[in-house]
């Protein structure tokens, strides 16, 4: 059973190309924005997929997607 995301959250997409070849995770991890990160084992593919979502959470402040709801405000 997986945790509900906050109302607020929205998913982000990410393409994994993995290589079959290699024992530990190994290929490359593409956001939204292009922006691929190349990996190699379990802590690669987990930096990778962090400085992607932190590409994501930049983008979203620069639109104003992540901007509060005045009325959400205490």
């Amino acid at each position: 059973m997986s945790a509900a995301l906050p109302a607020e959250a929205k998913p982000v997409r990410l393409v994994l190309d993995l290589d079959p070849r290699c024992a530990a995770p190994t290929g490359t991890l593409t956001a939204r924005s292009g922006a691929a990160s190349p990996f190699t084992g379990w802590v690669g593919l987990t930096r990778a997929i962090e400085l992607a979502l932190a590409g994501e959470r930049d983008d979203r402040a620069e639109r104003g997607d992540n901007v509060p709801n005045p009325k959400e405000l205490p």
